[in-house]
């Protein structure tokens, strides 16, 4: 058999070129694994990023649940305490109703129906016919005030008043004193009850025996028209009323005050609060009051002090003790002299709760 050198160099071209086409094939391979390596440590990081992405996601989730429940429960309080508000507002209106009623009961009894004090008169002499009723026939008070930061009794704490004002100062230079209490002994603490300043004042409050004012009129009536019905309505001797010396009207305020020619003829009239106004067709409900004027005199401000009492603290191991008990006790030390104390004159005694003891001015 011969052989064909041609085809064996042809052949051996053929197995070159499928050398160099698996050497290539073999590093294209290669390539194409690294190239999978890289994407897989590359799909592994973004992998890692979304998980992170993810639970990041949730923190933030959860994070805007608890806000949005914090800021619920805020507007639940908040809408809470507007109710409260509401029912106070609600409380507080009702009460300054009821107050305003008693008020109105109060001023009415004093400027009206009350009775005076008796006061003895001398004869002097006779005033002229001419001029009798020019003399001043109003009703006029004068009251006293004191007005001052109220003092508190603590839990623990008693306040002593002594007849005499050497005792006070006598059990306050001791300063402790042992008081036995549930068999055992409690020293407590003496001292001046700190009562601050307060301020004194004399009101002089002056209600016309002549004078009413009227008001709740109606607006849309002339000036004159609404004057003419104002003496009409109150001339009448059916309501008490008498001959008017003039009517002044105040528009700004829609009033009108009636000045009698009489002394006593206002007083009658007021005994009614209200009264109906014929303008025309209409018929208007008016009301009147007393024309009063009131002047605040002799403004003073003073240190308070309390000479005859004593403010005790530290009153302990009494829970089980009744109030009344427990102030026997305290006034039955604070009489022996043998304490340094005397006749004790009043005592308040506050166990669990706060009191304010009331002080008056101290003729003694």
């Amino acid at each position: 058999m011969s052989i064909n050198m041609d085809e064996v160099k042809k052949l051996q071209e053929e197995l070159e070129r499928w050398k160099i086409q698996s050497e290539k094939m073999k590093n294209e391979k290669t390539t194409l694994y690294l190239k999978k390596v890289a994407l897989g440590d590359k799909q592994e990081e973004l992998q890692k990023e979304l998980d992170d992405l993810v639970l990041k996601k949730k923190r933030i989730q959860d994070d805007i649940k608890k806000q949005q429940d914090m800021f619920r429960e805020e507007l639940l309080d908040l809408q809470m305490k507007r109710d409260d508000l509401e029912e106070d507002e609600a409380e507080i209106k009702k009460k300054l109703s009821e107050n305003e009623k008693v008020f109105r009961k109060f001023q009415d009894t004093l400027m009206i129906k009350s009775q005076l004090p008796q006061k003895n008169l001398n004869f002097k002499g006779i005033n002229s016919a001419e001029n009798a009723d020019d003399e001043p026939m109003d009703i006029a008070y004068t009251c006293h005030i004191i007005a001052s930061e109220p003092f508190v009794l603590e839990g623990g704490q008693a306040l002593l008043t002594f007849e005499n004002e050497q005792v006070a100062k006598s059990v306050i230079a001791k300063r402790k004193h042992p008081l036995d209490i549930n068999d055992k002994k409690v020293f407590v603490e003496v001292q001046e009850p700190p009562l601050g300043k307060s301020v004194k004042f004399e009101v002089n409050m002056n209600i016309s025996n002549k004078k009413l004012k009227v008001s709740n009129l109606p607006q849309d009536l002339p000036e004159e028209t609404i004057k003419d019905k104002v003496e009409l309505t109150f001339y009448k001797s059916g309501i008490g009323g008498g001959e008017i010396k003039n009517v002044d009207y105040d528009r700004n305020n829609n009033t009108a005050y009636v000045t009698y020619l009489q002394n006593g003829v206002a007083q009658r009239v007021l005994k009614e609060n209200s009264y109906q106004l014929m303008a025309g067709k209409d018929t208007h409900e008016v009301e009147v009051e007393p024309c009063m004027y009131i002047e605040l005199n002799k403004l003073q401000m003073f240190s308070s002090v309390s000479s005859r009492s004593v403010l005790i603290t530290g009153i302990k191991n009494v829970d089980d003790e009744e109030e009344e008990d427990v102030k026997d006790l305290i006034e039955l030390h604070f009489q022996k002299e043998s304490n340094g104390g005397g006749e004790v004159e009043s005592i308040a005694f506050s166990q669990d709760r706060k009191i304010k003891p009331i002080f008056e001015e101290d003729l003694k």
